[in-house]
């Protein structure tokens, strides 16, 4: 059984340009919901308890995406949507149910065979 999955979040979505200058690519919705929270649904039920995504210093949008409850608590209250809320409440899942480590590379990683 696998039960950790290392998910690299690279390149700089040049093809999306300008809109990948000011949000990550891997943020951009697909159907109404962030494309990495599919590739976390995956994982999950595969059954794999951690989750490792390796970003750029220039990525960190992702980090907060996860990590910053006081950015979302504020939107919640200002807004007052329920969908809003829902979305605050399955990110809290994600990290409920695996342990989600962000781990930011300073330089390129290279490979030799």
């Amino acid at each position: 059984m696998i039960r950790q999955a290392i998910i690299p979040l690279a390149g700089l979505g040049t093809r999306l340009l300008p809109l990948t200058s000011v949000y990550a690519k891997e943020l951009l919705p697909i159907n109404g919901k962030p494309g990495l929270e599919y590739i976390i649904e995956e994982c999950l039920d595969a059954g794999v308890k951690e989750i490792v995504f390796i970003i750029s210093k220039k990525k960190k949008l992702i980090k907060k995406y996860f990590y910053n409850d006081k950015f979302f608590k504020k939107i919640i209250q200002k807004k007052k949507d329920p969908r809003i809320y829902r979305e605050y409440e399955k990110i809290k899942k994600y990290k409920k149910k695996s342990n989600l480590f962000i781990k930011i590379i300073q330089k390129a990683l290279v490979m030799l065979y």
